[in-house]
């Protein structure tokens, strides 16, 4: 065999190699983010309740009957995201099961004017929901 092919031998064996280090230094996308996630940004349960509470003008007593909820839910939300035994469609259900069950608890905390705000944020918040995905 001539230097020349043994040289370019050598080279595709370390390129073949690094490509193979490479190809498992990544993980594999998971499913595409959803909701505020999509956005580059998973909301904690703090700045979640600062966002309502600056929207909604909520007491003290509400603040703190709100912080268990939101922080159940960012729980649920993070169990569910981890869960390698459920398809993305499973997942987009019980998604939105979390967030339904969730607006429930809020809805109760809220005040009948607060209601019909935080019934407006979440119209809003679909529409451009909907506006992205089109």
């Amino acid at each position: 065999m001539s230097k020349f092919c043994s040289s370019t031998l050598i080279v595709l064996v370390v390129l073949a190699t690094a490509l193979l280090l490479s190809a498992q230094t990544y993980p594999a996308p998971q499913t595409p983010p959803q909701g505020h996630e999509a956005m580059g940004a998973t909301i904690s349960p703090e700045v979640h309740l600062q966002m309502l509470s600056e929207k909604l003008n909520l007491s003290e007593d509400q603040k703190a009957k709100l912080k268990p909820i939101l922080q159940d839910q960012a729980q649920q939300l993070r169990a569910l995201r981890e869960d390698p035994s459920l398809s993305p469609e499973q997942k987009s259900t019980k998604k939105k099961i979390i967030h339904e069950l969730t607006h429930d608890q809020i809805n109760g905390v809220l005040t009948p004017e607060q209601q019909d705000k935080f019934k407006q944020m979440k119209q809003d918040a679909t529409e451009k929901h909907k506006e992205m995905n089109q």
